[in-house]
């Protein structure tokens, strides 16, 4: 090979080729080195990564090396035919057939028209009969029939430029220019009235030794060569100046060598998965998307369930039937990947969906791209845990004809109305389109990122007969989570709720798909906030902090997407865990004085905020954060050197919401009028070896049962969480102070009251999405430690995953809650103060601000002398007369402390 550039070039067009079909680098060094093409005796990882990978990079940038840059396959072919015809000259025909076969791999009902290509097939090109021909006849008659007009020495031109792949291919215009003249001559000579027999008989002599001599050339041409030859439409001229045109058109993080997933092995079920694919699944909330990766068109598709995940892995299964349909709506088309139904599967096939929209020149170009080549590689990754992805593999698809023509069609006709002509402006396009529409494409894939299955219910809520079994689905998914987390808690063997929950998982994915394809309605809709407010959503985009605001003006929504440089996410992210680790109790005060310092590294993400709204004219703000902002009280980020202002300075308040999606739902929700003004429910612990025992909660509800005159309270046995969930549903507002439970498991995590296990007793989050019903429920306080926080186990899709998002999934309106552990003393004065003013008859935010203010503002130190405060203060001093110095101390340590408090919802 050395010796042979010929061959080489072949072996590395071998390699493109093996690519196609997601062979992993190191299968495919070790395919060389079993044929010979590459020494045995070097070691696999070399051979991959010194000549497999160098290849794979250079294609995927550029293509192929040839003006057909995608057709991998087709140059490889071509390189083996000429190799194969030059081979021929010094190698007998089964030498090379058995070379063919062993190194090359070719098939053996293909071998027989390689062996028949020559290395120097123009040697037995006949003459221009316009010139020359064997006796002359044929010469003589269409010399005559150009110079009677019958035929037009010009037609040349015209076959030329119905072949525009013979530019570059002198040799083979001239053959087809031969062609066309001599095929001229034949029906000159048809339309001439009544010929003489004798002329005729030369001139067939003539036409058939030209012909002998002809189909000797052709049959040592390359299948390649001969395709050349064959005409083209304008539609066929149009999409190859598409394709051409975008040559080199790439991403950068599409390039890197993990960029797509290999082969499916049953041994990389666990492993990683490309950067590029977590964004686009947490990030962008894809489930299935499309990308062009070099030649390769890529698509994405996510297994959320055991039966994705076994229908997936089913195409993998060599002669699997699979199949494609195809819709096509107002301004785009959408092709259905149609998976094979795994056995003892009654339901129907499940159809995976990806739209091409004819409004982005991106979208058109792809569809042409991958209806040219026709195939698609399918990378597979699946959603386990608690959101963390990890790989299945990436599978091989061929896409029928009929799909083929009708998507080539449909993209042809999108690129003439968008590009028309101008298609060298094509790369152009592509890098700057969409540029105005940025903002709202990164709003609403946060809105799909973040939109978890404990809310979504809500957010869906329809007239379609399908939504009844849906919400059963629903329930009955949430009471199997509530068993599990039971035994989770109580440390028993979990197996057979394990079971049990993929059951329940399954049905209401599948219920879940059947009400959206019945519906017909697009789930990333949201209703129009008040003028007022801006919706936030914070971006974790490759480690870069993003925002993506929405606001309304005059019932239009308006979107401004903005990126924080100075805030790199993935050390904040490791300082976060570092600190979430530790307790406020944590020797040296070492964990208050991260707090603040990782507060402040905020700042920035603040003035950003600012700057923003600035644009929107809002006074009022809901933010949704993510990873690792979430567990931050991004309330009180600071806007100035010395901390004196922060962000809820700033706006009349802030308030936190997983989407804007669910802000509308519960905004809409119907309200049923609430039988009982204030329900306390209180447990201090200590009746369970895993809760100790804390006199806050008690104290509290006769403090609340004072200010309130009219409460309805439930204190230690009676605080069970049945009679809990059963007495909220009768109320406005709800308050809750116990011992709060967080668990990796986030079913699982849930405020601690009553029972005879600790998993009998705690209200989970499962529990109160199977059995809540909150929509009477204006305001939820949970006065209990870390109720707004959670443990993650991994980087995941949604964010606000803690008690309070149960809440607000049931109807609640909105949810106070604390961020980290909060004191007894602490904890009953915030409750004081904010039932004082609820009592007073006001609003719970202008509550929820008001008691945040007292606590800032540290008022409590000049007794007030009329109003609400006086009644909270009164209550506090006759249940712990000395609170002001406990107060004074404890805050000490802490500048922050009044920060622990957010409330998420809307009011």
């Amino acid at each position: 090979m050395e010796d042979d550039p010929l061959a080489f070039a072949a072996l590395l067009a071998r390699i493109a080729a093996e690519d196609i079909r997601g062979s992993s680098p190191q299968a495919i060094g070790d395919h060389l080195r079993t044929t010979g093409l590459v020494d045995s005796r070097v070691p696999g990882p070399v051979v991959a990564e010194n000549l497999v990978m160098p290849v794979l990079r250079t294609v995927r940038k550029q293509g192929v090396p040839w003006e057909r840059w995608w057709d991998v396959a087709g140059l490889h072919v071509l390189l083996i035919e000429l190799w194969a015809g030059q081979r021929l000259t010094t190698q007998s025909s089964e030498t090379v057939r058995q070379q063919l076969k062993s190194v090359w791999c070719i098939p053996d009902h293909h071998i027989e028209s390689f062996v028949s290509n020559s290395a120097y097939p123009y040697a037995s090109l006949p003459p221009d009969l316009l010139h020359e021909s064997a006796t002359g006849k044929a010469r003589a008659c269409l010399q005559a029939l150009v110079v009677g007009g019958w035929i037009k020495i010009t037609r040349s031109e015209d076959v030329l430029r119905a072949r525009p792949r013979l530019a570059d291919r002198p040799d083979l215009a001239e053959i087809t220019k031969r062609l066309h003249r001599r095929f001229d001559l034949e029906s000159g000579v048809d339309r001439i009235r009544n010929p003489s027999a004798e002329p005729l008989a030369a001139l067939r002599g003539d036409l058939d030794a030209w012909d002998a001599q002809m189909g000797r050339l052709v049959s040592h041409l390359t299948a390649y060569e001969l395709t050349f030859m064959e005409p083209m439409t304008g539609d066929d001229r149009y999409a190859e100046e598409c394709l051409v045109a975008g040559k080199g058109l790439h991403q950068v993080r599409l390039l890197m060598d993990d960029a797509l997933l290999w082969e499916s092995r049953s041994s990389a079920l666990n492993s990683t998965v490309p950067d590029w694919m977590v964004e686009e699944v947490i990030t962008a909330g894809t489930r299935f998307f499309h990308v062009q990766v070099g030649p390769h068109p890529v698509w994405l598709a996510t297994a959320e369930t055991e039966t994705h995940l076994a229908a997936m892995q089913a195409l993998m299964e060599p002669g699997v039937r699979y199949g494609f349909n195809i819709d096509e709506y107002a301004n785009g088309l959408k092709l259905w990947l149609v998976l094979p139904v795994p056995l003892g599967d009654p339901e129907p096939p499940l159809q995976v969906p990806y739209t091409y929209s004819f409004s982005w020149v991106e979208h058109a170009w792809e569809l042409l791209h991958l209806a040219t080549v026709g195939y698609v590689r399918l990378s597979v990754v699946r959603i386990v845990g608690d959101g963390e992805l990890k790989a299945v593999g990436s599978i091989w698809l061929e896409l029928p004809e009929e799909v083929r023509t009708r998507s080539k069609e449909a993209a042809i006709k999108a690129l003439q109305e968008l590009v028309g002509d101008e298609t060298q402006t094509i790369k152009q396009r592509i890098a700057t389109e969409g540029q105005d529409q940025a903002s709202e494409v990164a709003f609403r894939s946060c809105e799909n990122a973040k939109g978890e299955d404990i809310h979504e219910e809500l957010a869906l809520v329809s007239d379609a007969p399908e939504y009844r079994r849906f919400m059963g689905a629903v329930r009955d998914l949430a009471r199997a989570r509530a068993r599990h987390a039971s035994r989770l808690l109580n440390h028993e063997v979990a197996h057979e709720t394990s079971a049990e929950l993929k059951s329940a998982a399954e049905e209401r994915q599948q219920t879940l798909e059947l009400l959206r394809a019945a519906d017909g309605r697009e789930n990333g809709k949201t209703a129009p906030l008040d003028e007022r407010t801006a919706f936030i959503h914070l971006i974790n985009r490759y480690g870069r902090l993003q925002l993506a605001a929405s606001w309304t003006r005059a019932g239009r929504p308006h979107f401004d997407l903005v990126t924080c440089e100075e805030l790199p996410l993935w050390n904040l992210a490791d300082a976060v865990e570092e600190w979430r680790g530790r307790s406020p109790d944590h020797p040296g005060n070492t964990w208050h004085d991260d707090m603040e310092r990782l507060v402040s590294e905020c700042g920035e993400l603040a003035r950003a905020i600012i700057e923003m709204t600035a644009r929107s004219g809002c006074d009022r703000l809901i933010l949704s954060p993510t990873a690792p902002l979430e567990l931050l009280p991004l309330h009180a980020a600071p806007l100035d050197s010395d901390r004196a202002m922060t962000l809820s300075d700033a706006f009349e308040h802030i308030t936190y919401a997983p989407t804007a999606r669910l802000v509308s739902a519960i905004q809409r929700s119907p309200r049923r009028v609430a039988e009982v003004e204030v329900l306390v429910v209180a447990h201090g612990g200590g009746h369970l070896p895993d809760v100790t025992s804390i006199g806050g909660p008690l104290c509290e509800a006769e403090l609340i049962a004072n200010l309130h005159g009219s409460a309805e309270v439930f204190r230690q046995a009676d605080a069970t969480p049945a009679r809990a969930l059963h007495a909220m549903s009768r109320a406005r507002i709800v308050h809750v102070a116990s011992h709060g439970l967080t668990h990796s498991n986030r079913w699982a995590a849930g405020l601690a009251l009553h029972g005879s296990s600790l998993g009998e007793a705690t209200l989970t989050a499962s529990r109160i999405l199977a059995e809540g019903d909150f929509s009477s429920v204006d305001l939820v306080l949970l006065n209990a430690c870390r109720t707004g926080a959670h443990e993650g186990t991994g980087r995941t899709v949604q964010t606000l995953r803690s008690l309070e998002s149960a809440f607000l999934a049931r109807g609640a309106k909105a949810v106070i809650s604390a961020l980290w552990e909060i004191t007894d003393l602490l904890g009953l004065v915030f409750s004081a103060v904010l039932h004082a003013h609820l009592s007073a008859g006001m609003d719970p935010q202008a509550a929820y601000a008001n008691s945040i203010h007292y606590l800032r503002a540290h008022q409590w130190r000049v007794p007030s002398q009329e109003g609400p405060l006086l009644s909270a203060e009164s209550a506090i001093s006759s249940v712990f007369a000395d609170w002001r110095r406990y107060l004074d101390r404890q805050v000490a340590e802490n500048p922050l402390f009044w920060a622990a408090f957010k409330i998420t919802g809307t009011v």
